[in-house]
């Protein structure tokens, strides 16, 4: 399998992270978003959004969307228990990851955009658009303390769910986001980076 992807893009790292946990045979692609590479042709062959991470079997069968990545990769290896195949375990997985693109991702997004983008292409920060997109990371960040409380992981135990969400956050120090007022979180971030396959997937910072 090849997975074609970007250092410092969150939905890569996760994919990568994965990748090492579950110990499967991936080739990592470095895609060169500022020489266009994903939008050439023979990219958007593979992922017609042009977007990092794709991932393509050896078969040539290609998987875009980073938790549907996931969910490919943890079906490999169900005894991995990342992705559980009971109802409600599964159930809990997919409702975070369903949380994850459609709130988290959004909230972390506008933050990078004014903090690691703005600098990356050279614009000024909107301080008016970051300090909204903090406080929904706040926000968020609060629905997580709670429910951490008692717990290692989000769903009792490791799964893709805690995965796709410290995503968001290992790039919190240029963000600017403070995990001080989450305990909680903290303690589940610092638990999911002492992990070999997060370490071993973050970018040099």
């Amino acid at each position: 399998m090849k997975l074609y992807e970007h250092p410092f893009s969150s939905a890569a790292f996760k994919c990568r992270a994965v990748v090492h946990e579950l110990g499967l045979p991936v080739t990592l692609v470095t895609v060169d978003l500022m020489k266009g590479e994903h939008k050439a042709p023979e990219f958007l062959a593979k992922n017609p959004n042009g977007k990092v991470p794709t991932l393509v079997d050896d078969d040539g069968f290609c998987v875009w969307e980073s938790n549907a990545i996931l969910c490919y990769l943890a079906a490999k290896k169900p005894e991995s228990g990342l992705l559980p195949t009971d109802a409600r375990g599964m159930a809990q997985v997919q409702q975070w990851l369903q949380w994850q693109a459609t709130t988290f991702a959004l909230s972390t997004g506008e933050v990078m955009s004014e903090t690691i983008y703005a600098k990356f292409f050279n614009r000024s920060k909107d301080e008016a658009k970051y300090a909204a997109g903090l406080e929904k990371v706040r926000r968020d960040l609060a629905l997580l303390e709670t429910t951490l409380t008692g717990r290692e992981f989000l769903g009792g135990k490791l799964t893709l769910a805690d995965f796709s969400i410290v995503s968001g956050l290992f790039l919190r120090t240029p963000m600017g986001v403070d995990l001080e007022a989450f305990p909680n979180v903290k303690a589940w971030v610092n638990r999911m980076e002492s992990r070999e396959s997060v370490r071993k997937s973050l970018p040099p910072l």
